[in-house]
């Protein structure tokens, strides 16, 4: 084999692996479940410890969820969203914050009607025995 055929098997060879890390990558893994995530943190289902270590994993994560719009308020160029995902448990009436900078389509939302979206998780409310509230920012609507 000419060394000219070897590099050119070699650039080949590390095109197949880039390519194929790429893809790996850009597939992840898929969005957890509402469901999911709140049993996750339940206290009441598993250890603090273990609640713990699974919000180090989720926080950040995006997920892609439905819900109920139960009010909106608006202000300082952003809007806060309560949700109620009926799956689970709310507390007065909702289980999700959501915080977005689409305020315009926020604004047209009405109580009582069903949303589609997507957001990265930030942060939680939890005791044992109370509904989880999860709270998700840089939300878009879909």
């Amino acid at each position: 084999m000419s060394v000219a055929r070897f590099h050119s098997t070699i650039v080949m060879i590390l095109f197949a692996a880039v390519g194929f890390g790429f893809e790996a990558a850009s597939q992840g893994t898929a969005s957890p479940t509402f469901t999911e995530v709140v049993d996750n943190l339940d206290l009441t289902k598993k250890t603090s410890l273990y609640v713990e270590q699974y919000w180090l994993e989720s926080k950040g994560k995006e997920v892609a969820w439905s819900g109920e719009v139960k009010s909106v308020k608006g202000g300082r160029g952003k809007a806060e969203l309560l949700v109620a995902n009926k799956s689970r448990s709310t507390y007065k009436g909702f289980n999700l914050v959501l915080v977005t900078h689409d305020i315009e389509t926020a604004s047209k939302l009405e109580i009582g009607q069903p949303i589609r979206f997507t957001g990265s998780l930030y942060k939680y409310k939890g005791r044992k025995g109370n509904p989880i509230i999860l709270y998700l920012n840089e939300v878009e609507f879909r």
